[in-house]
């Protein structure tokens, strides 16, 4: 009998720790290149998907050195090369209801391979201005899809979906803005 009670609680166990995967893609790697010359301010868009990435998206860039500076929050008045505009719209869909259903009739094992999942899509637009000349419009769209098990931790999973589009916003974007390098130098006469 305690065999059985034994064997019993192992499958369980191995039942629930297999519903606490997550799939979440890898982050990508930053390459250290040398920083385009300028003083930028940053202004973001006054709703609430720019001013929840915004702060991080503009912190990768400190750290993968895309400005020679980044001065944010701008305000009239500082001393910049040029002063950009960024507005961030998007946000998660959740999808997989019927995945704890499955489960359920497989009796758990389908735990291991279904899960809910969730997709980010967030566009984003980013305009560089000196005066009232705009110098440079780069637009990206990232979509990022996450999925986990049933067992899984949700708030962990959300940190690192957020974490996820985070950095891929910030390395999207900086990849169309180096690849501009060249003009915005001459246009701002750098």
């Amino acid at each position: 009998m305690l065999k059985y009670r034994v064997f019993l609680l192992a499958l369980i166990l191995s039942l629930v720790s297999g519903c606490a995967w997550q799939r979440i893609p890898a982050l990508p790697e930053y390459t250290l290149e040398a920083p385009i010359p300028l003083k930028v301010g940053i202004i973001l868009a006054d709703n609430s998907i720019s001013t929840y990435y915004g702060p991080g998206v503009l912190k990768e860039w400190t750290e993968m050195r895309l400005f020679e500076s980044v001065i944010y929050p701008y305000r009239e008045g500082d001393l910049v090369d040029a002063v950009m505009r960024m507005t961030i719209t998007g946000g998660w869909k959740g999808s997989g209801a019927p995945a704890g259903f499955v489960i359920g009739l497989t009796l758990g094992l389908a735990g291991t391979v279904i899960g809910p999942s969730m997709t980010g899509t967030h566009d984003v637009l980013a305009i560089i201005n000196k005066t009232s000349s705009e110098v440079g419009r780069y637009t990206v769209q990232v979509e990022s899809t996450v999925e986990w098990g049933m067992a899984a931790n949700s708030g962990e999973v959300s940190k690192k979906a957020d974490e996820l589009q985070r950095k891929r916003i910030a390395f999207e974007l900086a990849k169309k803005i180096r690849a501009d390098r060249q003009s915005l130098l001459s246009i701002l006469g750098k």
